[in-house]
């Protein structure tokens, strides 16, 4: 496991955080939600490098990290998705070195940067995993996507059921898979740190993440 620096198109740097065996045949790139980098991140990079696969946890807001929910949402807004973007592809670009496959992973606005970074490069990006995340529902974009999709919701937030229908419908149109699981908690139930943590749920979700990545990318 290592830290590392990626140089962008654009002139920018990337930080990410990269274990597994180089020889994987599959990557899994994963994106943190709105507090920045977390412990947790890194914790599930291990344990899917632990299973054969190559892991990178991208940082998108360069070091920073909330210590409260307006300082997150502040640095949430101020996110720049063009260079956002930038920093998605160069960390694709390494991953994909020696012929490998990429998922993408995440939570929240790190869920929506995955649901992304599958549209930018769809030839590399084989599948998704979206936690609790706002969706993309335009039928044309998604029919550029390379894979199925993950789609793991939270019944407590507000936008729960109408934002996974809607994607649903979405997805069916566009002739893409997703498969959808649903929990009775709420928004951020994975993060160890956040008050809607449970753990019961997070272990649960992370066997479906397991499964579903030995299904669609076996080692």
């Amino acid at each position: 496991m290592a830290t590392m620096v990626l140089k962008t198109h654009d002139g920018n740097e990337a930080e990410a955080y990269v274990t597994g065996p180089d020889t994987a045949r599959h990557a899994v790139l994963i994106i943190h939600d709105w507090w920045g980098v977390l412990k947790y991140n890194q914790q599930w990079a291990d344990r899917i490098a632990a299973l054969g696969y190559k892991a990178m946890v991208l940082d998108l807001y360069d070091g920073e990290k909330a210590s409260n929910a307006e300082q997150a949402g502040e640095l949430m807004r101020n996110l720049d998705q063009d260079i956002a973007d930038n920093k998605l592809l160069v960390a694709l670009e390494y991953l994909k070195q020696g012929g490998r496959t990429v998922t993408t992973l995440g939570w929240s606005l790190g869920g929506r940067q995955a649901l992304l970074a599958a549209l930018l490069d769809p030839d590399t990006v084989t599948s998704a995993i979206l936690f609790y995340c706002r969706m993309v529902t335009d039928v044309a974009a998604l029919r550029e996507l390379g894979g199925p999709v993950l789609a793991i919701y939270a019944q407590q937030e507000r936008t729960w059921p109408d934002k996974m229908e809607s994607f649903n419908k979405a997805m069916a149109a566009a002739g893409k898979t997703v498969e959808t699981h649903t929990f009775d908690a709420g928004h951020g139930f994975v993060n160890p740190g956040s008050e809607r943590y449970n753990e019961a749920i997070a272990n649960r979700s992370w066997e479906l993440v397991k499964e579903f990545l030995q299904r669609v990318a076996p080692v």
